[in-house]
């Protein structure tokens, strides 16, 4: 079966994944199922900064997500970068919740999205 017709989203970039990993239907699901399971956490803490704002957790999660949402075709690098960057300097309270609305926003969409890719993945053998 070709499970390749399950890489398609209007949401995600799913050109690294495809380039990288759609020869491995089983290293795909372990990357989809292990990116879900340590990203779900952290967007739960990045929204309770929305209200609760820590410029540490802040900073951190926004450096982890950088690497893994590019390559996992996640479009808000940028918006990683200034949270990180505004996080260290401990500036703009208003712009860091502002983007940490947009940012989880769009990672609760995309691990939907995700979460349904891994389903069709496991159900096709």
């Amino acid at each position: 079966m070709n499970f390749k017709r399950f890489l398609e989203s209007k949401i995600l970039d799913l050109s690294s994944i495809k380039s990288f990993f759609s020869d491995d239907k089983e290293l795909l699901i372990e990357l989809i199922a292990v990116f879900i399971n340590d990203t779900k956490p952290k967007v739960k803490v990045l929204e309770n900064n929305i209200t609760n704002l820590d410029f540490t957790e802040v900073r951190e999660i926004s450096h982890f997500f950088k690497s893994s949402f590019g390559l996992m075709g996640i479009n808000c690098v940028d918006d990683l970068t200034i949270l990180e960057d505004l996080a260290i300097k401990k500036e703009n309270p208003k712009l860091i919740t502002s983007k940490l609305k947009s940012v989880v926003s769009l990672c609760n969409k995309c691990i939907v999205e995700y979460e349904s890719i891994l389903k069709n993945l496991e159900n096709h053998t």
